[in-house]
């Protein structure tokens, strides 16, 4: 090749290395609204969380004075992920002396009400508790306060307003976030997909809004929510009834997006059961369940919720109040959650590792 020649090759090279430095640079990332490829990272999440504080300040043991707390599991035993919450306020109370009270609502309102008065009347000095309708506990709450009861709510509220009357201070399991994260990746495996989202039969406020987030961050990632259907019976088989109506009414689902494990497992098995092993479906927990399923390749992801911290941090924050350190507890802390993929699942760290952290002395971030 002649010399002049030479250097048009290297113009020419030049030139396109500069359009795809520019092409690389305006190019929408993926974990960004816009975004259709699914080669990067899901960015972190953006929204009005980011704000709240991630912990109450934790407190020393104090001696001399034993206080009881009690934890109201709002599903029971059969549900790992508030079984979980509630395990949480266990280690975290015994780490600080107090004694510890469990009792199970059962996703019943009457019964949760019937728990919270049963504490009170056995002498509890805290309660925490995730209200399945919180309007019903008003003259519960009210009496508590009379009484001089710390009371820790988990999910009363949603929105930027963090004040829950009745209530000492609330912990956030960060359902924006979950929302964000799940879409985000959704996004990610299934670019400009058509999704459904699987919810909850009960009237439990805090997944109602989950799901309506779900659609707020569909619209910016460019995902179309075609329908929605409820898990009547907050597990497995609930989660394939619900998939299994939405597979009937809908032939073109991409993506499933599950406000539990038990729903996610249960939409694979419907899935699966109909020959479509193609569609994406995103869980949210973490619970062994849920990383069992990821592992096994039967979800894409899963969001992992911070569910001993929860729990941890509710007895931190009621023994602060009831001992009087810390100064005023701020209103609300968000426990951040955390996406879950095949990637990361073996770095993660499991809910059995943290319980066992406090429980030998080491307390809440």
């Amino acid at each position: 090749m002649t010399a002049a020649g030479r250097r048009i090759v290297g113009i020419v090279l030049t030139a396109g290395l500069l359009i795809a430095a520019v092409a690389a640079l305006t190019a929408p990332a993926v974990g960004a609204p816009g975004s259709t490829a699914a080669t990067t990272a899901v960015k972190p999440y953006p929204g009005f969380e980011k704000q709240y504080r991630s912990s109450f300040p934790i407190p020393k043991k104090v001696t001399g004075k034993t206080y009881t707390i009690g934890c109201q599991n709002p599903v029971g035993p059969g549900n790992e992920t508030t079984t979980t919450f509630c395990k949480g306020v266990q280690a975290q109370a015994s780490a600080l002396g107090m004694k510890y009270i469990g009792l199970d609502d059962g996703l019943s309102i009457d019964k949760q009400v019937s728990n919270f008065n049963q504490l009170l009347a056995r002498g509890a000095n805290a309660i925490a508790l995730y209200p399945l309708a919180p309007n019903a506990l008003r003259a519960s709450l009210a009496k508590a306060k009379r009484q001089g009861v710390a009371v820790i709510g988990f999910n009363v509220t949603f929105t930027k307003s963090a004040k829950a009357p009745g209530y000492d201070a609330q912990i956030w399991e960060g359902r924006d976030a979950e929302a964000y994260l799940s879409v985000a990746e959704m996004a990610r495996v299934a670019p400009r997909g058509k999704v459904v989202i699987v919810g909850i039969g009960a009237p439990v406020p805090a997944i109602k809004y989950l799901a309506q987030r779900y659609r707020f961050w569909a619209k910016k990632f460019g995902l179309q929510v075609i329908g929605e259907q409820d898990n009547p019976t907050d597990d497995i088989p609930g989660g394939r009834q619900a998939m299994s109506g939405l597979l009937g009414k809908y032939s073109d689902i991409d993506g499933v997006l599950a406000y539990n494990d038990e729903s996610a497992v249960g939409s694979y098995t419907a899935a699966r059961s109909a020959g479509r092993n193609d569609i994406k479906i995103i869980g949210i927990n973490g619970s062994s369940l849920g990383t069992s399923a990821l592992d096994d390749g039967h979800v894409a992801a899963i969001i992992q919720v911070d569910a001993v911290n929860q729990g941890a941090q509710a007895a931190a924050g009621a023994y602060n109040i009831l001992t009087k350190q810390g100064g005023k507890l701020p209103l609300v802390v968000v426990m951040r959650p955390k996406l879950l993929t095949k990637d990361n699942l073996k770095s993660a760290t499991s809910w059995a590792q943290q319980l066992a952290k406090i429980k030998g002395g080491s307390l809440t971030r």
